[in-house]
């Protein structure tokens, strides 16, 4: 039974100064704390690229969590990198469509996106 073989490795290698992680996060260790931004949106945006197709979409949340998504099929041929910057566009036009003046905007690669200062 495999289960028995691990359970038995563990046990014939056990670690004589094992100290548990400790999981605590104390407040006092916080440096700063951003203050709330009651009236800012947020979006998140995520591209991709695989056999079935291109894809790009994005998720608008507005300041009392509602959620507006967007989704769009791609129609031509690119890399993952240009889904992710299609996504990024079709989620800021539609937050200039909802007139937003204050956005947070998330992704989970490491896009290059420059950073403007000021009103739209």
């Amino acid at each position: 039974m495999k289960g028995s073989v691990i359970v038995d490795h563990l046990a014939d290698h056990v670690m004589k100064d094992y100290e548990p992680l400790n999981f605590d996060f104390p407040d006092e260790d916080v440096l700063s704390v951003e203050e709330e931004k009651l009236d800012w949106w947020i979006m998140y945006f995520d591209g991709a690229v695989n056999v079935s197709g291109n894809g790009a979409g994005a998720m608008i949340i507005s300041p009392d969590k509602k959620h507006y998504p967007i989704s769009v099929k791609l129609q031509f041929g690119c890399t993952n990198n240009t889904t992710e910057y299609e996504a990024c566009i079709m989620g800021l036009e539609a937050a200039l469509e909802l007139n937003i003046r204050k956005i947070d905007v998330y992704e989970d690669s490491m896009l290059i996106i420059c950073q403007v200062k000021g009103e739209w």
